[in-house]
């Protein structure tokens, strides 16, 4: 089964397991209506259960060409990301290259093989997450090859660097500022690109989360990626993400590498 194939057979099921309803209301309708969150014991905003994107594949079905890479709404690989900040020449050399390659179509993206997309990219998959919340321990598990996410809530700092281990979601630490999460990730493997134009980093990323809920249901995440070799003039890179809470629906298993054909001849040693 095809890589798209399976993001059909994904949305068809995730819809199946909820009952009709009318169209979701969008997210702009919902700015400014009163947000009165849901409490944890602790006073905290509970924002425990099932999140999918606005606009995404949950509510808007748009066909195999929502892929990336595919003619669509979505830029291709091969398109340089107009959103991010002047490069370094190290990185803007490196970035070309890839750009160069993927427009080629020789440059291997590890999800196709069943690889976990890493942070921040997997906080914008065409999936839900789930999010478990406590007051010492946050968990997202993103439904997308069921990659999860811990955010230590009873730590102030990261572990010393050489207790780390790079990994696909990094090490992540929370606070609360008002009813504000906020969330430092970092200790991300290098080999994980940023965005799906394949964007490099160095081992100096620090990637920083707000999550906000800004309307009833509505939590929108907004994500400053920084990394001093990465970007020139110490700038830094802002964009955000939006979900909305589903109750009526719940995390699926999704085994990625099932049936996978586009795996053959293209998995890695990593």
């Amino acid at each position: 089964m095809k890589a798209w194939s399976l993001i059909i057979l994904a949305f068809t099921f995730a819809a199946a397991t909820s009952p009709a309803a009318t169209p979701p209301t969008a997210a702009k309708d919902l700015k400014g209506t009163p947000v009165t969150p849901e409490r944890l014991p602790d006073g905290r905003p509970n924002w425990t259960g099932f999140w999918s994107p606005v606009g995404g594949m949950l509510e808007v079905y748009r066909g195999p060409s929502f892929l990336i890479g595919q003619t669509g709404n979505v830029n291709t690989r091969s398109d340089r990301n107009p959103r991010i900040p002047p490069l370094t020449p190290e990185y803007e050399r490196i970035y070309v290259e890839r750009l160069k390659q993927s427009a080629a179509l020789e440059l291997f993206d590890p999800v196709e093989a069943c690889f976990p997309p890493g942070m921040p990219r997997t906080m914008g998959m065409v999936y839900g997450m789930e999010i478990l919340q406590t007051p010492k321990i946050i968990a997202i598990t993103s439904e997308w090859q069921a990659e999860s996410r811990r955010i230590w809530m009873d730590l102030k700092e990261h572990p010393p660097e050489d207790e780390l281990d790079p990994s696909y979601s990094g090490h992540s630490i929370g606070r609360w500022e008002g009813d504000t999460l906020v969330v430092e990730t970092v200790d991300i493997r290098e080999d994980v690109p940023l965005d799906f134009t394949f964007l490099p980093h160095s081992s100096k990323l620090k990637v920083t989360e707000r999550f906000t809920q800004v309307a009833p249901g509505i939590l929108v995440d907004e994500i400053t990626v920084e990394d001093p070799e990465l970007f020139a003039d110490g700038k830094k890179w802002t964009y955000s993400n939006t979900y909305r809470h589903r109750p009526d629906l719940r995390l699926q298993e999704f085994v990625c590498v099932e049936n996978n054909r586009d795996v053959k001849g293209k998995v890695t040693d990593r």
